[in-house]
């Protein structure tokens, strides 16, 4: 009996194991670490990037009075730590005004398509029925190979929008997945009719396994850095359980994008109906931001895009803040001996209009919000709410060690007959490790719901529900490997 209930068991854990093999070096917010627990997986801890978990909520930044872009700036203390918060806010121009678009809809046809291959295409519908006449729209589909399937195209008519619709409608799944030349035939593409005067993009739909052809991750980044530099940026949109999100994150940084991963047909509704723009129009390029701290303050750690600390200098580098889109720099800094002073730090961002015209804002001097609020919390509420962020990612970095043992555990228990003492005292050890996830669960759910009470509006919904998840999978191991031999 106890053999068939270990299988039972490892169902969950060794399965987790083995998500984090085909996880490393990839990254995740909470809208993907929902859709991962509520399937029974514990998010690997390759697969927690802090970045991630604090850049997907806008924290009610404004919008810019006028300009390209509004800085947002915060800061508080908890405990012997202080958090510099920086937002950002591109200008949101109604989407009938932007610039006329230029884009190559890249679809995966690979057979590990086949499942999500229903919402691919329904992203592609509505997709065509937002671009307007005048758009120049081309098709191109992948697996092994990549074709072109419609040549850059002017949208004039309905018509038009139907014969890309039949097209998309016969594509079926099959084959391995060449990331790269379906990229290269994409922006081929896009060079016949590249103008500077239009938004000119790829959006790949793809789960981002790349798996055929003789070039690797570094080739394909580097492919879209070149073409970046030429003009021509990429989005990425990733869809399923397995979707290979850190290569097609950083394809995005690099070729001066956007990702999004989709969990549900709604959320992918929501993206291509409403938040199209966000995901393919620029509002500013090329920033260049410097955090100087202030003297008696000492740099920990900092989380956003990319970044290199020099001394008391923080140079954080965006390539491009979206039309409507929001971003958030986060560093967490303590202080020497001789005290808190006045002030944190000094904020100085440069960046480059649509035009290609340079801007600068700055200095903006942080004062120091030493304020704690009638209920104990950071008295900045988006500092509040970003540090809370922080530490479930952290927590969730915890939780994904010990599962690491637990699953480690498992594994040797193979090795010892059934029953026998020596398989007995690794089943307590075992418990032992559930029982403190369980643990940390239960801190981080009562520390978020406490935190996100303090706030206004319905807060960490996502994080709660992962806790939830996490609380159900622990409690089903703990109890299953308590009952051995009944």
């Amino acid at each position: 009996m106890m053999k068939k209930l270990f299988f039972a068991v490892c169902f969950v854990v060794v399965g987790v194991n083995l998500l984090a093999a085909a996880a490393a070096q990839e990254g995740s917010g909470s809208n993907r670490g929902a859709f991962l627990a509520s399937s029974g997986y514990i998010i690997p801890r390759e697969d927690v990037k802090i970045d991630n978990y604090i850049a997907q909520y806008d924290y009610d930044y404004p919008l810019p009075p006028q300009g390209a872009l509004n800085v947002v700036t915060g800061t508080g203390i908890k405990g012997d730590n202080a958090y510099i918060q920086i937002g950002l806010k591109g200008k949101k121009t109604p989407f009938e005004e932007l610039p006329p678009l230029n884009i190559c809809f890249c679809i995966d046809r690979s057979g590990s398509m086949t499942t999500i291959m229903p919402w691919v295409k329904d992203c592609f519908y509505i997709f065509i029925d937002r671009v307007r006449d005048g758009d120049i729209i081309s098709l191109v589909d992948m697996d092994t190979n990549a074709r072109t399937i419609i040549a850059p195209t002017q949208i004039n008519s309905q018509d038009d929008r139907t014969r890309f619709k039949r097209e998309v409608d016969r594509i079926t799944a099959n084959g391995g997945t060449n990331v790269y030349d379906g990229m290269a035939q994409s922006y081929r593409e896009l060079e016949k009719t590249y103008n500077p005067q239009y938004v000119n993009r790829v959006v790949i739909l793809t789960d981002g396994m790349h798996n055929f052809g003789d070039m690797v991750n570094r080739d394909i980044l580097n492919l879209a850095s070149s073409y970046n530099k030429k003009g021509i940026s990429i989005s990425t949109v990733m869809l399923g359980i397995d979707a290979a999100t850190g290569l097609m994150v950083d394809v995005a940084i690099e070729g001066g994008g956007s990702s999004r991963f989709i969990s549900d047909h709604d959320e992918m509704v929501k993206i291509f109906q409403t938040e199209l723009d966000r995901m393919l129009v620029p509002a500013a390029r090329d920033l260049k931001m410097r955090l100087v701290l202030a003297d008696g303050v000492v740099f920990r750690e900092t989380w956003g895009y990319q970044h290199r600390v020099e001394g008391k200098t923080i140079n954080y580098y965006l390539p491009t803040l979206h039309n409507g889109d929001y971003e958030t720099l986060l560093a967490e800094v303590s202080f020497n001996a001789a005290g808190r002073p006045d002030n944190a730090a000094v904020f100085y961002l440069d960046y480059l209009e649509l035009d290609g015209t340079a801007k600068t804002l700055g200095p903006y001097t942080l004062r120091l919000n030493t304020a704690i609020s009638d209920d104990g919390y950071i008295n900045d509420r988006r500092v509040r709410e970003t540090e809370g962020l922080l530490y479930f990612a952290r927590g969730l970095i915890d939780i994904a060690d010990k599962t690491g043992r637990i699953s480690a555990l498992e594994r040797d228990l193979y090795q010892y007959a059934d029953p026998s003492p020596q398989r007995d005292d690794m089943v307590q050890q075992i418990l032992v490790e559930v029982h403190q996830n369980i643990g940390i669960v239960g801190t981080l759910t009562d520390y978020l719901s406490n935190v996100g009470g303090s706030l206004e509006g319905k807060k960490y919904e996502k994080e709660l529900e992962i806790l939830q998840n996490y609380k159900q999978t622990f409690t089903n191991v703990y109890n299953a490997y308590s009952t051995r031999g009944e």
